[in-house]
């Protein structure tokens, strides 16, 4: 297991601009606006990257970019659970 905090410095350390490598993580989808998400999605080659300028909370966010597809997600710091292979925990 890998605490939250250590878990967004890793994926922060593995930006797609510095050509770090990737990193393996799983997230959650999730829409309020909309009402939709709930789905983990797999990244096996996923880089940290930057938010849309539409995003409101940039503390509580990371944006994710998956290597293979180039689709870029907008992630909720605590929809991260898995990186690296390690599970997540918060408190």
């Amino acid at each position: 297991m890998i605490a939250l905090n250590n878990a967004l410095k890793l994926l922060a350390a593995h930006d797609y601009r510095d050509g770090n490598g990737t990193i393996p993580i799983v997230i959650m989808k999730c829409n309020r606006e909309k009402k939709k998400g709930g789905q983990l999605i797999q990244i096996d080659k996923a880089c940290s990257c930057g938010l849309p300028p539409t995003c409101k909370n940039a503390n509580e966010m990371r944006g994710v970019m998956d290597m293979e597809t180039g689709k870029k997600y907008a992630v909720h710091n605590r929809l991260i659970f898995q990186i690296n292979g390690k599970e997540v925990y918060w408190v």
